[in-house]
């Protein structure tokens, strides 16, 4: 068992996808897959399984994360502590980004940066934006990329640098198949498939209903789920409707498994952030990667994500 088996494991993980691993970590598919097939001849147990969205881990996946984790903060740091005494440029950039960046923005922008600079390591965490601003202010992460509007928080600085349309998805039923659009009250009619309540993307689209006298807790919510996927593939099984950022769902729409409207009178497009803490000036290959985030034209060219 070697460093880089953890570090595949981990990115593995993070982004549920050995095809998005292998981009992220520039190793081709079958040399990840080759690696993760060790530990688990290794353990003689699966420590992912295959679903709808990628992988997810097993129950001994948990485990083996839970530990390889604590043994890869105590490589980095010992990493750290002997390339300051040595005088070399190795550094880790700690990333962290909200679902639809981190899926579906990011991993391109990491690969090219790599490129130009091979010593650097970048370790990508993809969660929520609340737990990325948490875990920015806790010097957990060194750079943050959250979506969101109207973000103010004297802690950090916060730097727009583009934005993602949200779209209202219908299963793709004759019910909707040729329609266009819905009025506002049509939409508090339907069946609703809703994010979780302290979401950031709930409380934008609550904003949004506010200036037509409406709030999002009188739509007919029929179930809250966290996570995007999961709500795409219960649109698509007809248990209700949904909005979800448009990225979630360009290749369903462009197969037809499910339908897009517009909702009258209501634009849907919330701001992409980059975050970091305020009175504190990043330096070295963490200042760079700042900038080349904050400067490439690319980094919100949307790719979808394979399994």
């Amino acid at each position: 068992m070697n460093v880089e088996q953890f570090e595949i494991f981990r990115t593995i993980a993070q982004v549920k996808s050995f095809t998005k691993a292998a981009k992220i970590l520039n190793f081709t598919q079958p040399a990840i897959s080759s690696q993760i097939k060790l530990l688990e001849q290794r353990y003689n147990i699966a420590l992912f399984e295959r679903c709808n969205n990628g992988v997810k881990l097993t129950d001994a996946g948990k485990k083996f994360s839970e530990y390889g984790d604590k043994i890869l903060v105590l490589y980095e740091q010992m990493e750290n502590d002997i390339a300051g005494l040595s005088g070399a440029s190795k550094e880790n950039i700690n990333l962290g980004a909200s679902y639809t960046a981190g899926n579906y923005y990011l991993p391109n922008s990491i690969l090219e940066f790599k490129q130009m600079h091979p010593s650097t390591y970048v370790r990508l965490n993809i969660s929520d934006s609340q737990e990325i601003i948490s875990e920015i202010k806790d010097h957990c992460l060194d750079i943050g990329i959250v979506e969101g509007n109207d973000f103010y928080d004297r802690d950090l600085d916060i730097c727009k640098i583009g934005s993602s349309e949200l779209v209202l998805i219908t299963p793709a039923t004759d019910k909707w198949t040729n329609r266009k659009s819905i009025t506002i009250p049509e939409l508090f009619a339907e069946s609703f498939i809703s994010r979780e309540d302290e979401s950031i993307l709930r409380n934008y689209i609550n904003n949004c209903l506010k200036t037509h006298a409406v709030n999002y807790d009188d739509l007919n919510i029929i179930m809250e789920i966290t996570n995007f996927e999961a709500i795409k593939h219960a649109v698509i099984n007809n248990k209700g409707i949904s909005i979800v950022p448009y990225p979630v769902v360009e290749r369903d729409l462009q197969q037809g498994r499910i339908c897009s409207i517009l909702v009258e009178g209501l634009k849907l497009s919330w701001d992409i952030n980059i975050i970091c803490r305020a009175n504190e000036s990043l330096t070295g290959l963490k200042k760079d990667f700042l900038h080349y985030l904050t400067n490439s034209a690319g980094l919100l060219t949307n790719e979808i994500p394979q399994q």
